[in-house]
């Protein structure tokens, strides 16, 4: 098992957030879950969730991974939507579930956006970034791809070195 867990909040297997996870974990050892795949009910305050709820199997792999990325879309200047329901379950880990969400502070967090527009939306990564920290988790950084520019081999090797360059906690 890889200590990189990818947690892809597209709403297709195949876009390009996908194309450009593909691209910077090139010679990288990693697991990956798309949010897709997975039922995830909204949150709500009973934590009482339909059997078919998925949300616990994150906990469970998350648990054994030391890096989490999260991988996102940027919809409307913001997350997706899958990864907003992931980030609002989250509160079912420090209410109800607390010995998961104790775990997650030996973890490391960073972000990979992908968009249209020539940088990030202002406040994109404070979701991100804040979560992290409420947490107690180190939020460490983020990587932004424009789909309108396609960084050449020598430049995504740079990238990758520096995401997956993890600072020690």
């Amino acid at each position: 098992m890889a200590e990189i867990l990818i947690i892809n909040g597209s709403a297709r297997l195949n876009g390009d957030t996908q194309k450009f996870i593909n691209k910077i974990t090139e010679g990288i050892a990693f697991d990956q879950l798309n949010l897709l795949e997975h039922f995830l009910a909204p949150y709500n305050y009973e934590s009482v969730y339909p059997s078919e709820d998925q949300f616990n199997f994150f906990a469970k792999e998350i648990l054994y991974h030391k890096h989490i990325v999260l991988a996102t879309p940027v919809y409307w200047y913001a997350m997706s939507s899958r990864m907003k329901t992931f980030f609002d379950r989250l509160t079912d880990w420090v209410t109800f579930n607390k010995e998961v969400g104790h775990s997650l502070k030996t973890k490391t967090v960073k972000l990979m956006a992908v968009g249209t527009d020539g940088e990030l939306p202002d406040g994109f990564i404070t979701p991100f970034s804040m979560t992290a920290n409420y947490l107690q988790m180190h939020f460490d950084g983020y990587q932004y791809f424009n789909v309108s520019i396609e960084p050449n081999a020598e430049e995504m090797h740079t990238i990758r070195e520096s995401f997956f360059s993890f600072t020690k906690v």
